[in-house]
């Protein structure tokens, strides 16, 4: 699990951030005072975990959109089957399955006039 540090490090240098945006959605929640009294653990943290879930979604949505609006490689945009230069294509929208849900963008793909075939640059070749 080599990507755990780097996530905790990350997260540990947005702490204030993350500190700061929690408060923001406990006084939009709760306001300023918190919960009143008799407010069940339970229930504050189920809310707490809805919302975790849709920040993630969010997250997980706009960085995958930001990264498909990225030019792609050229070494990414050649035919798997015979391996000649695709066309750029329109792209497809993409759902996959997190932790947290969902995860939905528009996906760049090409399409390959000899093989008469698309391909999603990023299914073809795994990531670091």
């Amino acid at each position: 699990m080599a990507a755990k540090p780097i996530a905790t490090k990350q997260v540990d240098e947005l702490r204030h951030l993350i500190e700061g945006v929690a408060k923001n959605f406990a006084d939009r929640v709760y306001g300023p005072q918190g919960p009143e009294w008799g407010t069940q653990f339970a229930d504050i943290e189920e809310l707490a975990v809805q919302i975790g879930q849709a920040v993630s979604r969010q997250m997980c949505d706009q960085a995958l959109q930001r990264q498909a609006a990225q030019p792609v490689p050229a070494a990414e945009q050649v035919c798997p089957s015979c391996g000649r230069p695709g066309e750029a294509a329109e792209p497809e929208p993409r759902i996959v399955m997190t932790r947290a849900g969902d995860a939905q963008w528009q996906e760049p793909h090409h399409h390959c006039p000899r093989c008469r075939r698309s391909f999603f640059p990023s299914v073809e070749a795994a990531g670091p």
